[in-house]
């Protein structure tokens, strides 16, 4: 049942089967999708990952951040559980306001409980088996580094590192990403706790936009890393839910532009 915010259901756990090739990472993932809208893109990135992600158990936690056809979440709902007996637990979380990405990831990561969490934008697409799994080998061996977040690569970075830039099918080491240098948010793992050491979960800026380079800097401050790993890799559009929102309601780009005073004021609080 899709669960709307205020009410207190849980799911159970149906957890995907693992492939048996030997992996370091073995923990089980929640998989968080925030959305607004770009219903063929989720549908089609939903598809991919039960298709793709065999290495883990997982679950996956969608958030239908007040998207304008509200029946879409129900719909997605039943035709995932039709096929549950190939993934985890399907949790749908429906905000009747539109929280911002920051807040709709805030919305999905309190709804899920497993130790390492992926959040993903529903203009990426899963096309390598080895996406979910290879992040979490390079967080755990950059760890003694102080990596704590690890995106995967991608063709389309956009407003990210070009260290996050890689060709599909293309290995490399993974790269650690300079001091107070900003990874995009596309595609990228953490454990659960790490927010609570940083004080707090990523920040809530309206609609969207400079939640990445808070982070980054908040990251620094207590003395933690971000980087990329070399052997995962996603296809991201990129912009797809802003341009949207901003196609359909231009005036709202002011307060796109306003959310980089917010990001500077927050950055100065951490001195």
């Amino acid at each position: 049942m899709v669960i709307h915010v205020g009410e207190n259901q849980k799911s159970k756990i149906y957890l995907a089967r693992p492939i048996s090739a030997p992996s370091i990472f073995s923990s089980a993932v929640s998989i968080v999708i925030p959305f607004h809208g770009q219903y063929e893109l989720t549908t089609k990135l939903l598809e991919s990952i039960v298709f793709f992600t065999k290495s883990n158990y997982y679950e996956l936690c969608l958030v239908d951040d007040a998207s304008p056809n509200s029946s879409y979440l129900g719909v997605l709902e039943k035709n995932l559980n039709k096929r549950r007996s190939n993934i985890a637990s399907v949790k749908c979380i429906q905000s009747t306001e539109q929280l911002g990405f920051g807040g709709a990831m805030r919305l999905g990561f309190s709804h899920t409980t497993h130790p390492y969490v992926v959040f993903i934008n529903s203009d990426c697409l899963i096309e390598e088996p080895n996406w979910l799994r290879s992040m979490g080998e390079s967080l755990l061996n950059l760890k003694s580094q102080n990596v704590r977040m690890v995106s995967a690569k991608t063709n389309n970075p956009v407003n990210g590192s070009d260290k996050q830039k890689g060709k599909k099918g293309e290995e490399s080491e993974d790269i650690i990403l300079d001091k107070k240098e900003s990874m995009s948010l596309y595609c990228f793992m953490a454990h659960r706790e790490l927010f609570d050491k940083l004080g707090g979960f990523i920040k809530s800026y309206p609609i969207g936009c400079y939640e990445d380079e808070e982070i980054a800097y908040r990251m620094d401050k207590y003395g933690y890393r971000q980087a990329v790993s070399g052997k995962s890799w996603v296809k991201h559009e990129g912009e797809m839910t802003i341009k949207s929102v901003l196609r359909r309601n231009p005036i709202l780009q002011e307060v796109i532009e306003e959310n980089y005073e917010r990001c500077i004021e927050d950055i100065q609080k951490l001195g």
